[in-house]
């Protein structure tokens, strides 16, 4: 292999490396997204050095402040936080069930019209369990399916859709912030707390 050749090949392979860092490096600060920012009224959770795990109603966010309404105290005591001794914080999401409710409730009244017949009866002769119940609503079997697996996913619906699930999710902090400065050009600003 010729000098010239190896070159290139020198070339080429640095000119790989250098795609393959950028493909799987993260991309640069100022082309991220600004980080979240929460609304008044949204469940918080977070954490201060100096006031430990604190939960409460989000009041307002300043660039440095937080205020918030921690639970169990009055709606006129308020915390005032600096934004910088904040550790960590996480907002609370709910979700209704309702696809849930359904489903479990389809696969119960399914459940209880295949189980159905009238060989389910008490000591004295009277269909009076839920399967000889189920089977009064049709004796076809594909009937009885469609319509207690309806029913079921109607009042598993209705019954999920006032049942909420809750979740904590991490809200990045805002250390380091570049962006456009007002006068052209970027600008960068740390927040050191100390």
């Amino acid at each position: 292999m010729c000098r010239a050749q190896r070159d290139r090949m020198r070339w080429l392979s640095a000119f790989a490396c250098c795609l393959a860092a950028l493909a799987v490096s993260r991309p640069a600060l100022c082309a991220q997204a600004r980080p979240l920012r929460l609304e008044p009224g949204a469940r918080v959770r977070l954490d201060a050095p100096s006031l430990g795990r604190i939960t409460g109603t989000l009041v307002a966010w300043e660039p440095d402040t937080l205020v918030v309404r921690e639970d169990g105290h009055a709606a006129g005591l308020n915390l005032i936080i600096l934004a910088d001794s904040v550790s960590r914080i996480e907002v609370r999401h709910e979700r209704r069930m309702t696809l849930e409710g359904a489903g479990v409730a389809l696969l119960v009244g399914t459940l209880v019209a295949v189980t159905a017949s009238p060989d389910w009866v008490d000591e004295n002769g009277e269909c009076t369990p839920l399967a000889c119940l189920a089977y009064k609503v049709s004796p076809n079997l594909d009937t009885r399916i469609a319509v207690l697996g309806l029913v079921g996913a109607l009042a598993g619906a209705i019954v999920g859709s006032e049942t909420k699930t809750y979740t904590w999710s991490r809200v990045p902090l805002e250390r380091l912030d570049v962006g456009p400065a007002p006068g052209g050009g970027l600008a960068v600003g740390v927040r050191i707390s100390f």
